[in-house]
């Protein structure tokens, strides 16, 4: 029974252990190894690996909710701005026809009113002259005095 050789020939190995001493040497330098040297600053422990605790969780949800009712006030300051802009712009371009039709409904109702009183002086006139076909008046009071008609049978 043959056995493999399952090692890495003396040139690979000696090239990744070459690399490998690089990058760490590298990493000490800047400092990305936590600082286990004294090394720059480049990561200062902050990270997205992080732990926080409640009272941070606490004061970083109470921020969001504040910033959530800051952006709900400005939104509807931008909306009563933007209302009132379009309010005086039908204002103030329909002033003239609402002016217009405001004198028109003015000017109807006056018609209005004398079509009314017009109509209630027919309604006795007509009232009256129905009165008069049922009334018996005498012969003196029609004035020019009538003819008398008489009947030849």
């Amino acid at each position: 029974m043959e056995m493999e050789n399952k090692f890495a020939s003396k040139g690979v190995g000696g090239t990744a252990l070459g690399l490998s001493i690089g990058a760490l040497g590298a990493g000490l330098l800047s400092g990305s190894f936590g600082n286990l040297l004294g090394g720059g600053t480049a990561n200062c422990g902050c990270n997205e690996d992080h732990l926080v605790n409640r009272y941070e969780l606490g004061m970083q949800q109470e921020i969001s909710a504040k910033d959530n009712r800051i952006s709900l006030l400005e939104s509807n300051i931008y909306t009563d701005a933007k209302l009132a802009d379009i309010y005086e712009k039908l204002n103030t371009k329909f002033e003239n026809k609402i002016g217009c039709l405001e004198s028109q409904i003015c000017a109807q109702s006056v018609i209005n009113a004398q079509v009314t009183a017009n109509i209630a002086c027919m309604q006795n006139n007509i009232s009256t002259l129905m009165g008069l076909t049922k009334t018996i008046v005498p012969i003196e009071s029609i004035c020019p005095t009538p003819a008398v008609a008489t009947t030849t049978a």
